[in-house]
């Protein structure tokens, strides 16, 4: 539609056309299972350092089929390079993507479909390092896209001033004209995980451990999900599928997932993958929709999952040790597994880290899943600039400082 007149091209880019799109995508009523309009799309999140050379952050969006196994699609190749530390994905909101520096005090808002990158806002009320955890969401009462950043504070300022809480939180609207950090008054005292997920237009976190008296809490897990209201600007309390049911926490693993526009919980054991599907979500109703045998995987036993996520056709889930990319397919309940040396050097190659050797390389794959919008990052900022890539003009890349 951009490239048939102006006309189009302006409609299109206008972000009260994206607004528009957005409930339906992302489901946000929160009571109609398979509700997403949009069938998710696989992204490849390859992470390459050495003692010597930049370090290298690059996505690239993937096609998979069963019989070809996984090719490069269409759309843009985007490349992050960085002088120090790497950057590690906080969050997928929709094709938005957030990239968290692991040492210092900001974010990127990437979208590699329209080639894009933005600085999160800063927050200068929050220390410049310890933890924190980003989600983003859509509120559907003002139309407005929101970021939501909880962090710890700082431990002198919590041990000596005898601040009540070790967890602040603070949210964000983009785009607005006057917006600015506004604080959440009643955040929970957890460890939130690296474990999240977009449904619903709100952000949804695994819990770690509690916090009790400025201390994380050792022992047995916390048995609910912490989920951010971006219409009410609240944290909300999710309790996981009922044991009445036949859930049983995993032995080995677990992981938040969004299926079918859904939230819904992998649960790894000894013997099998549950997949358990939040119907609805006001009212709490879970089901259990599908469970996958253990047999069917390399080894006979899933033990670390990096990431999982949904397919056009089923779930995929990617092993850490060693890295290998599974494909269960839901219409014949069928497993199909790929080593990530089939990637090398077809899908991701090296070259972008010149003067280094392969060998002195190290690399960490995943893969991510994603849906298609019209959302645009340009509308909530200045973009960071970028440079192309001279051996492909799709090959975007931005120098980090």
């Amino acid at each position: 539609m951009r490239c048939v007149s102006k006309t189009t091209l302006h409609m299109v880019d206008n972000p009260y056309f994206a607004t528009l799109h957005t409930p339906r995508l992302l489901n946000s009523s929160g009571t109609n299972y398979a509700a997403a309009v949009e069938v998710p799309q696989l992204m490849l999140l390859a992470q390459s350092w050495s003692s010597r050379a930049k370090r290298l952050t690059a996505l690239q969006s993937l096609k998979y089929s069963g019989e070809h196994g996984l090719t490069k699609s269409k759309h843009w190749h985007a490349n992050i390079l960085s002088e120090v530390g790497n950057y590690q994905v906080d969050f997928v909101f929709c094709n938005l993507v957030c990239l968290k520096h692991e040492i210092r005090n900001f974010g990127l808002l990437l979208n590699p479909l329209r080639g894009e990158v933005l600085d999160l806002p800063t927050n200068h009320l929050l220390p410049t390092y310890g933890k924190k955890w980003y989600g983003m969401g859509f509120d559907s009462i003002t139309s407005t896209h929101k970021i939501v950043c909880i962090s710890e504070i700082d431990r002198y300022k919590y041990l000596i001033h005898r601040h009540r809480d070790i967890l602040v939180a603070y949210v964000y609207t983009l785009g607005a004209r006057s917006s600015s950090w506004q604080e959440i008054h009643s955040v929970p005292q957890c460890e939130f995980s690296s474990k999240n997920v977009s449904a619903y237009g709100d952000m949804h976190w695994l819990i770690d451990r509690d916090v009790v008296g400025g201390n994380y809490v050792v022992g047995e897990n916390p048995n609910y999900i912490i989920s951010f209201d971006f219409k009410k600007d609240e944290f909300v309390w999710n309790p996981y599928p009922n044991s009445s049911q036949g859930f049983v926490r995993g032995s080995h693993d677990m992981h938040l997932l969004n299926l079918g526009g859904c939230l819904a919980i992998l649960s790894s054991g000894h013997l099998s993958v549950e997949i358990w599907v939040l119907r609805n979500y006001e009212k709490k109703e879970w089901a259990l929709d599908y469970k996958i045998d253990n047999k069917m995987f390399f080894g006979r036993s899933l033990r670390s999952i990096e990431t999982c996520g949904e397919w056009e056709h089923g779930i995929f889930l990617t092993e850490k040790y060693p890295i290998i990319f599974y494909f269960w397919d839901m219409r014949y309940k069928s497993m199909r597994y790929i080593n990530h040396e089939k990637l090398l050097p077809g899908i991701f190659s090296y070259y972008h880290l010149p003067g280094t050797r392969r060998s002195q390389l190290k690399l960490k794959l995943s893969i991510l899943s994603y849906t298609k919008s019209l959302i645009s990052s340009e509308t909530y900022g200045n973009l960071v600039e970028r440079r192309v890539c001279r051996k492909t003009a799709k090959t975007r890349t931005w120098q980090i400082e």
